[in-house]
């Protein structure tokens, strides 16, 4: 059984503001400004820029899913997830990473001058 979480983004993020986020939390991108792949312990995903989007797919401790950022809107779409993990707690967390991603990217617009 499928789901999805939404969140309001005012914008799809940058390449390079998204590099930046993903080099402090220890998450390694490979690829460029239009396509790429991005890993860390326990997780691999793709993704794909487009003209105002950014989508891709991601799979991190038995979860599998797909991700896409347009029309000032950031989904998260569970399409597989272990048994034994609870629905609520997985979207939660879903939830609150959406949150402090859009959170991370505001303040680092702001610090470098681009909001």
């Amino acid at each position: 059984m499928s789901f999805a979480i939404t969140r309001r983004f005012e914008q799809v993020p940058s390449y390079s503001a998204l590099c930046k986020l993903a080099i402090g939390n220890q998450v390694i991108v490979v690829g460029n400004e239009h396509t790429g792949s991005f890993s860390r312990k326990d997780l691999q995903g793709d993704y794909q820029f487009g003209e105002g989007s950014m989508k891709g797919k991601f799979s991190s401790h038995g979860v599998n899913g797909e991700f896409s950022i347009e029309n000032g809107e950031a989904a998260v779409t569970v399409i597989e997830k272990p048994f034994w993990l609870p629905e609520s707690l997985l979207k939660r967390k879903i939830a609150e990473g959406l949150d402090m991603l859009w959170k991370e990217l505001s303040q680092r617009q702001s610090s470098d001058g681009l909001a």
